[in-house]
C-alpha cells in the first residue's frame, strides 16, 4: 500500500493515481485526471461507510470510470481509509 497525505483530509493513492478528500461532513470526492467523483459518507468513530455506486461514473462528464480504477475502486478506498485509520465499509446502490 502506497498512501501519501497531500492535505490533513486529502491523500493520493500512489499506485493508481488518484485522490480522495473530504468535500464536506457527507461526502468525500474521488478525482482522477481532472475528473471528480462525489461519493456519501457516513462517518462513525473510527469507520466510514462509502455509498458506491453500481456503475461509477464521473460527476462532471458521465462517462464511466476507467476499467482499472472502476474495478479496484473498493480496494483504493480501502488502502486510503487505513491510513487514515478508519475502518471502511461500503453500500452498493443501484442507478435509478
Amino acid at each position: 500500500m502506497t498512501v501519501r497525505s497531500l492535505l490533513s483530509q486529502k491523500a493520493l493513492h500512489v499506485e493508481s493515481g488518484v485522490t480522495l478528500s473530504s468535500a464536506g461532513r457527507e461526502d468525500m470526492a474521488l478525482e482522477l485526471g481532472g475528473h471528480v467523483l462525489m461519493i456519501a459518507v457516513d462517518r462513525g468513530q473510527h469507520r466510514m461507510r462509502f455509498t458506491l455506486p453500481a456503475a461509477p461514473r464521473w460527476d462532471d462528464t458521465g462517462e464511466a470510470l476507467p476499467p482499472e480504477v472502476a474495478g479496484e475502486l473498493r480496494a483504493i478506498i480501502t488502502e486510503i481509509a487505513v491510513f487514515w485509520e478508519q475502518q471502511p465499509e461500503f453500500e452498493v446502490v443501484e442507478p435509478g
